[in-house]
């Protein structure tokens, strides 16, 4: 690995863990904790938040250097490997520090005075992670890195102390936002619907047959925040691409944009549920419109921007097709199926009645982009065959300890045996056929191919290394919701396949053939919890 990869390798470690020792942690004694109890607790809460602000911001900014010392240090940790008992200390030393956070922040107590048990664990913390970062490379090779960066270390800093300063100032902006959020929302209501009631004190919006509370949540507040850091990250990812002062004026259009549309999100709620359909309203338009708004108030902004002279240097032209961008050819599949999945739950109920939506776009976008792949070599052989069976199993076994059973959905059953039938042959054949393709073009042909190379397509699936194997997998996984930690497993899989025989075919292949037992397993054996 590069040095790059081993810091990614270090964070990733440490992330997991932070995970797996959280339930050590009881956080239902936050707000009663007194006296050191209380300032351990706010160090752990804000400490943490600190340190991944200051890990984003190093990040970016050895990203930004562009140091041709800092390439060759990169490179040259290639041929450097990793220490395994400096590792395996780190592993061991986890046991004794869970053991000591569970007197810190759990149910147990030792006579001992907290502040030395407090000093103790945050010496095993400290020897732990000393332990992991000597293990993936020598000392000498990060502070070589580390000195290269300069005053960079001390800008970081600033920068995460201001991020951190956020979390605890923005909890006062909930109530005054949601506030506002109602008064504009009655003001768009009030001449379309005659008989409109409003409560401002407790922030209710009455119509005569359905009612609203704009609670913070509902305030746009989270959009806002998605939206700045959308602008933002898009502003550094592009920032050669646009003209400064001015192109900073995207950052408060977009949270503009974001609240706007959040509040024609709550007045389209309160008309949905008032014309007769309240299941659609609160769960399904309520569920997805607010990611299809930040979705379309994010892609708006972006494209817009780069057309006006303004603020981009290089404004894009119509002439630009998508065949002169493989990245569309490859991402717009999955893409425009997770569009479609979003509009199809938004206009449903309980029940994704309007699955097949997925299907049509599916498919639409397959055939069109499928010329585009030719290239790819598409055979396949036993091998796919019994990936797939073992991904089937994987997955089901899974699913066994995490999801509860649960039978064919009430809607479902109330259709008519037609309606129900083309359904179910809908769903099979977006998950056989649809899904297969679109995903594995997407996260195997276009994503672990891009983690090696901009020119992913001049890359060979047999040199995409270990580093892009995992972390397209974990990519993968996170889209599976809770099975995330299975489908990453099952991302390994279908990737190593790839990488091994050098075919698309055979990460296809296995994903149809375990999608089609799944298919199997949930119409024969009624395990409708996997649908």
């Amino acid at each position: 690995m590069t040095l790059a990869g081993r810091a990614a390798t270090f964070a990733l470690v440490l992330f997991v863990e932070k995970i797996l020792l959280s339930p050590l942690v009881d956080s239902h004694k936050v707000d009663t904790a007194q006296g050191w109890d209380a300032w351990a607790r706010l160090a752990q809460h804000f400490g943490l938040r600190f340190l991944v602000s200051f890990a984003i911001v190093v990040a970016y900014f050895t990203y930004a250097h562009g140091s041709a010392v800092l390439s060759g240090i990169n490179v040259e940790a290639r041929g450097i490997g990793v220490r395994g008992r400096l590792l395996a200390l780190h592993v061991v030393l986890l046991f004794p520090i869970a053991v000591t956070l569970s007197y810190l922040f759990g149910g147990q107590r030792v006579e001992l005075p907290f502040p030395l048990v407090a000093a103790f664990a945050v010496t095993l913390m400290a020897v732990s992670v000393a332990a992991l970062l000597a293990g993936l490379a020598p000392w000498a090779l990060w502070r070589r890195a580390a000195s290269e960066m300069g005053s960079r270390w001390m800008y970081a800093a600033v920068g995460a102390v201001i991020g951190t300063a956020a979390i605890v100032w923005s909890q006062h902006l909930w109530i005054p936002t949601a506030r506002l959020t109602f008064e504009l929302v009655r003001l768009l209501l009030e001449p379309i619907i005659p008989n409109l009631q409003t409560e401002a004190a407790t922030r209710i919006i009455r119509a005569p047959h359905f009612a609203v509370s704009v609670s913070r949540v509902c305030s746009g507040l989270e959009g806002i925040g998605l939206m700045a850091a959308f602008t933002c990250t898009w502003l550094i990812c592009l920032r050669t691409q646009y003209r400064f002062p001015q192109a900073l004026l995207l950052i408060p259009t977009g949270v503009l944009v974001a609240f706007t549309l959040n509040v024609a999100r709550i007045a389209a709620l309160v008309l949905i549920g008032n014309s007769g359909h309240p299941i659609v309203a609160v769960y399904g338009f309520h569920s997805q419109a607010g990611w299809i708004a930040f979705n379309c108030a994010a892609c708006g902004v972006a494209a817009v921007s780069q057309r006006i002279s303004w603020v981009s240097r290089r404004p894009e032209r119509s002439e630009r097709g998508s065949e002169s961008n493989p990245t569309a050819a490859y991402l717009m599949p999955f893409l425009a199926i997770l569009a479609a999945g979003m509009v199809s739950r938004a206009a449903s109920g309980h029940f994704e009645t309007w699955f097949a939506l997925r299907l049509l776009v599916g498919a639409i976008m397959l055939a069109r982009y499928l010329p585009r792949w030719s290239a790819l070599d598409w055979r396949f052989g036993w091998r796919a065959i019994a990936v797939g069976a073992a991904a089937f199993g994987l997955w089901v076994g899974a699913a066994h300890f995490i999801l509860a059973p649960r039978s064919m959905p009430t809607a479902l059953t109330a259709m008519s045996g037609s309606e129900r039938a083309l359904w179910i042959i809908g769903r099979a054949a977006t998950a056989i056929i649809i899904q297969p393709l679109a995903e594995e073009i997407a996260y195997r042909g276009y994503l672990l191919r891009r983690l090696v190379a901009a020119d992913f397509e001049a890359v060979p699936f047999r040199e995409c290394g270990r580093v892009a194997l995992l972390v397209s997998a974990l990519a993968f996984g996170v889209i599976h919701g809770a099975l995330w930690l299975p489908a990453t497993a099952v991302g390994i899989l279908y990737g190593a396949l790839v990488i091994r025989t050098g075919r698309m075919g055979e990460a296809v292949a296995a994903h149809a053939t375990a999608n089609t037992l799944l298919t199997a397993w949930v119409l024969l054996g009624y395990q409708w919890q996997l649908w």
